[in-house]
């Protein structure tokens, strides 16, 4: 009897058999399509699949169904390369996208003349739909190196220990003005954690870190999506996460960059008087501009041979 957990474990199936498969790579024929266990669900289980798809039409699941392999795909789709940027908005978008295959799985499925060929064109429209979407949300710069080899590249994204943090970008703990906040903090939030255990005022900001309860000071957001209010933060810390990624769209030939700007003018005008912005690697592009403001102060360290951490301070109103 096909049941829902059973959909959900051949839809995750699915998605791992096109794991480390470019979804853009045409040197040749897609190695993207149906797993063989996909197409044995699809073709000789045809009536309990069908009917399985109706019980969720039925219930009002379907939403839930689109909207959980929307969170999915745009994880998935950032783990590939963290410069993938995705509002809300986009994730309706996908999920719509999705609740569109369910449907047309199940008008397939009403066809019993439909072979493994009907399958086929199905899932290929579909990776042709998932390409469309990933252009008109991030462009198509960010997608020319993937059209090269069939299997994906990786895209450095990792978490950093909070020692490693507090040395890289040379805080004093003791003297941060609070409330700090952890522009970027990762999934575990290891910088946030650490300056609360020492019984600092510090909240995190980040795409993939999880809400809770026991974790109010957490939130699960781009920062480009949130607002910053004037005055409202002590210290801000962005470790190779804001200032990568503005870097990225400047160089980008159909970046944002001029949205990051403003981003970035919103998070100085964040700060309390006597507050600073500390981040690593530093964005010399547009800290020469912020230099010559009587209310702000740049300093930059060198880190490492070809890197530097900015502070910027903020002087007055």
């Amino acid at each position: 009897m096909l049941n829902l957990k059973l959909i959900g474990s051949i839809l995750e199936q699915q998605i791992r058999f096109n794991d480390n498969k470019s979804l853009f790579y045409n040197g040749g024929k897609s190695a993207l399509g149906p797993s063989p266990r996909t197409l044995c669900w699809l073709l000789e289980y045809r009536p309990q699949v069908a009917k399985t798809l109706e019980r969720i039409f039925a219930d009002g699941l379907l939403n839930h169904f689109t909207n959980k392999l929307a969170e999915q795909g745009i994880s998935h789709f950032i783990q590939v390369n963290q410069f993938m940027q995705f509002t809300s908005k986009d994730k309706l978008q996908l999920a719509e996208l999705y609740k569109d295959q369910f449907m047309r799985i199940w008008s397939l499925l009403q066809n019993e003349g439909a072979g493994e060929e009907v399958v086929q064109q199905f899932f290929q429209k579909h990776y042709q739909q998932l390409r469309t979407f990933l252009i008109q949300t991030n462009g198509e710069e960010l997608f020319k190196k993937y059209t090269m080899d069939p299997h994906l590249f990786w895209v450095p994204c990792e978490q950093y220990s909070a020692n490693l943090q507090v040395a890289w970008l040379g805080l004093d703990v003791e003297h941060l003005h609070p409330p700090v906040l952890d522009l970027g903090c990762g999934p575990q939030a290891n910088l946030v954690q650490f300056l609360r255990e020492k019984k600092i005022e510090a909240y995190g900001m980040d795409r993939h870190v999880e809400e809770s309860e026991d974790r109010p000071f957490l939130r699960c957001m781009g920062w480009m999506e949130a607002s910053f209010e004037q005055e409202q933060w002590g210290t801000i810390i962005s470790h190779l996460a804001f200032s990568n990624h503005f870097t990225h769209h400047h160089l980008k030939a159909d970046g944002e960059p001029e949205a990051y700007a403003q981003k970035y003018m919103e998070l100085l005008r964040a700060l309390k008087p006597g507050g600073s912005f500390f981040y690593a690697p530093s964005v010399a592009f547009i800290e020469s501009f912020v230099d010559q403001l009587p209310q702000y102060f740049v300093r930059r360290t060198w880190i490492t041979p070809t890197q530097q951490m900015t502070r910027i301070t903020r002087l007055t109103k």
